[in-house]
């Protein structure tokens, strides 16, 4: 298994952001995994302002026409709500150099035809059985998307969910 990308929360809607100074002090720390900025549905001024105090690879907003618009760096777009995609279908086609990699919370077999597209990766949550999830990977060449808690201290993190998910996988790398 490999990380290939590694989120830090800095939505202004949440109470569990991640100030400047711990991210910094954490992102010294990592080697290897791209690092990510999660927006979720922040205000463009909000982006902004967090982007001119760091530097990350890609930034992660949810699915908004608007937003990823007024963004020039590349995109992951999460994807909280199946329905979402229903009000603005071809925004992922629209914005294909923009877009990085796709995040869908709760995935459904009917999306795939919107967000699967050459250059860019669907990541899936494990929200029903793992199984069905495993299936989902494996069927549409899907990466899996792991949540852990909230840092305890800077470096320190509760991994026991993560790590029960990681011992369920069989897929071969």
């Amino acid at each position: 298994m490999f990380v290939d990308y590694i989120g830090f929360n800095f939505d202004q809607n949440s109470k569990n952001k991640i100030s400047i100074d711990n991210f910094k002090e954490i992102k010294n720390w990592i080697n290897g995994p791209k690092i990510v900025a999660e927006f979720g549905d922040s205000s463009i001024t909000h982006i902004n302002e967090i982007m001119s105090k760091i530097e990350v690879d890609y930034l992660s907003i949810n699915y908004s026409s608007e937003t990823i618009k007024k963004i020039g760096k590349n995109c992951i777009i999460n994807i909280p709500d199946k329905d979402i995609i229903s009000q603005n279908p071809k925004l992922i086609k629209e914005n294909i150099n923009k877009i990085k990699l796709v995040i869908i919370e709760d995935f459904d077999d009917s999306m795939i035809n919107s967000v699967k597209y050459e250059g860019i990766d669907v990541f899936i949550e494990n929200k029903k059985s793992f199984l069905d999830t495993e299936n989902k990977l494996k069927k549409y060449d899907l990466g899996l998307k792991l949540s852990g808690s909230n840092e305890l201290r800077p470096g320190y993190k509760d991994y026991n969910t993560i790590s029960d998910i990681l011992d369920k996988i069989s897929i071969p790398i």
